[in-house]
């Protein structure tokens, strides 16, 4: 019994180091994606060029309900030096249920780290959130 339980401390020891080292690297990757969906809409955005300092941008956004609310997604991002996150821009589709917005952009923040990448996709009403959803690459 004493080894069985030695052997499972190891193996959580084990899983939380390839976690962080996941994680770490994530920043250094070249590219990416995020994606996420919530009731009334999915988006996507694909990321090249990932440096600590610079990301091009592409995406979509897609209303997928008649509720009278449109849509729209942002890029996130996290700054681990400084401890915040950035919401940039929101990009909307106003055209109701089916229709999709597509786009390409880039970020370049002057001092911040790019150190995490993300996508947050929601439902909106004016300016307000109704409902939304967040992913990392």
């Amino acid at each position: 019994m004493g080894n069985t339980l030695k052997r499972l401390s190891i193996t959580g020891v084990a899983a939380v180091a390839i976690f962080a080292t996941t994680t770490v690297t994530n920043a250094s990757a070249a590219g990416g994606g995020a994606a996420c969906s919530v009731t009334g809409a999915s988006g996507s955005l694909t990321f090249s060029n990932w440096s600590a300092h610079h990301v091009n941008i592409s995406g979509w956004v897609k209303d997928t309900a008649a509720d009278g609310h449109h849509v729209a997604i942002r890029f996130v991002s996290i700054d681990d030096n400084a401890g915040w996150v950035t919401e940039w821009a929101w990009h909307s589709e106003y055209s109701g249920k089916g229709s999709t917005a597509s786009f390409t952009t880039y970020a370049s923040p002057s001092g911040d780290h790019l150190d995490h990448i993300g996508a947050q996709v929601a439902v909106m009403e004016g300016s307000k959130i109704v409902r939304a959803c967040t992913d990392y690459a």
